[in-house]
């Protein structure tokens, strides 16, 4: 199928270019972290990579297995995958800078060959059919422009039998208009209610159900423990990317971070591509 980039997507890249090098304050890792309970004292980037184990696993990935990783970001999902399960990963995105920093970090580990994030929309994937045997899609969904459209390019390039990950930011109270424009600004378009349409999603898709998980308690700290991260590299940030870009990150981010933590939770479902499709 041919490349092609809707306008949605063009601004979902553009997002991520601006943002750019302020990822350093996450380690790379652009997705939320797990906590097993509010007793748990485990570290923020500790947390994120706990995070990428808990989906990871439900790939039930094999060595030399082939992965596709939808929406990969600079790539430090893809570089954990690759090394715990000795598979192959192949990740896309539509921002150039992340192609570039995942590029970096990908040689930086030592998985040159292995691990590839190449530019590419999730809705007109560059890619034959059956061409992996699994696929994840770590909070990149919700950006989405057309969910359903996203799912049946990932059920078409994944082999029959493959197994399909990915994470969906549900909305835990009604919105108003201003916080809907909010969420739109900072790439989360229209958050489901609930797991239940979630599902259903994936179903109409073609994908069989494995198991769906509500994380929103589980998750829910990030967005405190990123706030600290913040406050505690503020100085240096600025010093480095100027106080301009930071107050304004600050700003933007501080809108968006407290609007999820009150109203968005965070779901984890569990797919199979049947292996008679």
């Amino acid at each position: 199928m041919a490349e092609r980039s809707s306008r949605v997507a063009e601004q979902v890249g553009e997002y991520y270019d601006d943002i750019g090098e302020l990822v350093e304050l996450v380690g790379g890792n652009l997705h939320v972290g797990y906590w097993d309970s509010e007793a748990d004292r485990t570290p923020f980037l500790a947390a994120m990579h706990r995070l990428t184990a808990e989906v990871g696993d439900r790939l039930e990935l094999r060595r030399g297995q082939r992965l596709l990783d939808v929406g990969a970001g600079v790539g430090e999902p893809a570089i954990r995958l690759a090394q715990q399960y000795g598979v192959s990963v192949t990740g896309i995105t539509v921002s150039a800078w992340q192609v570039a920093e995942a590029e970096r970090r990908v040689i930086a580990a030592g998985l040159r060959g292995r691990v590839t994030v190449r530019w590419g929309d999730a809705g007109a994937q560059p890619f034959p059919a059956d061409s992996f045997d699994a696929a994840i899609a770590f909070d990149s969904l919700p950006s989405a422009e057309d969910k359903a459209l996203w799912l049946a390019e990932i059920h078409r390039v994944l082999r029959p039998g493959g197994r399909f990950v990915f994470t969906e930011y549900p909305r835990l109270a009604p919105l108003t208009p201003d916080e809907q424009a909010i969420l739109h600004g900072n790439t989360i378009h229209d958050p489901p209610a609930g797991l239940t349409p979630v599902v259903n999603m994936a179903t109409a898709a073609g994908f069989e159900i494995l198991s769906g998980a509500d994380l929103s308690d589980n998750v829910r700290r990030t967005y405190d423990e990123f706030f600290a991260a913040l406050a505690e590299q503020r100085q240096t940030l600025a010093s480095v990317y100027g106080e301009e870009r930071i107050a304004m990150f600050e700003q933007g981010i501080t809108m968006v971070f407290r609007l999820c933590q009150a109203k968005i939770g965070y779901l984890v479902v569990s797919c199979r591509k049947p292996s008679d499709a």
